[in-house]
């Protein structure tokens, strides 16, 4: 299956994207799936269920939440709750519903956008944002993001081929033309429900894909 797992709606703040939007582009393109996970926000998966049903296309839930030392991707969590802007907190509560977590973007607050360097700095940026705390409390990292350029994917791929991590694509998508850049191929072609979801980003095999290069 080929899921994108990082879409924002409005719901976020700054996405201009329905959820319908998101499905039947996405769907349009050749996704089987894609999972909404707005900013700090939780989305009704009744609602999500009935627009997956709509389009003919599965819709997972999750979030995308902001710490203190970057932004993680949550999968089985019901709510926000203060606190969780610590990573440490936002672990816990993850790890007591048996749910995943994924670094977005890591490249974020390490690699500008049209930032040049030698092999010795980027090396040394790669061995310091290797020893964050985020690194051992993940399951997976987002090396393939649709807003990222090539080089800050590149240090992403690079970062978690260092930590030995799985590595996941996403669109990232806040406006139409982001909408299926890059997603995630599983090998299974059975994740229906969220718990398969959580199931198979903890311990199935995958790997970013490019659908859409704009």
């Amino acid at each position: 299956m080929i899921i994108d797992l990082h879409c924002h709606s409005n719901n976020s703040d700054d996405s201009l994207l329905s959820i319908d939007q998101i499905a039947i582009n996405s769907k349009e393109k050749g996704l089987d799936g894609i999972c909404i996970t707005d900013h700090e926000y939780f989305n009704n998966e009744e609602e999500l269920n009935n627009i997956s049903k709509k389009y003919a296309i599965k819709i997972f839930s999750g979030s995308e939440i902001n710490t203190d030392i970057g932004h993680i991707l949550v999968y089985g969590l019901k709510e926000y709750k203060f606190g969780m802007h610590r990573i440490e907190f936002l672990h816990r509560e993850v790890t007591n519903v048996n749910g995943a977590m994924i670094w977005a973007h890591p490249y974020r607050r390490v690699v500008n956008e049209n930032e040049k360097m030698n092999t010795t700095e980027f090396n040394n940026r790669i061995n310091n944002t290797s020893k964050s705390e985020i690194i051992n409390l993940i399951n997976a990292l987002e090396t393939n993001n649709g807003r990222g350029t090539d080089f800050q994917n590149h240090f992403s791929k690079k970062l978690a081929e260092k930590c030995s991590l799985k590595m996941i694509g996403s669109s990232d998508c806040h406006l139409g033309k982001d909408i299926a850049t890059w997603a995630t191929k599983f090998e299974s072609e059975k994740i229906k429900t969220n718990k398969e979801l959580i199931h198979q980003i903890i311990n199935g095999n995958y790997s970013p894909v490019i659908i859409n290069n704009p």
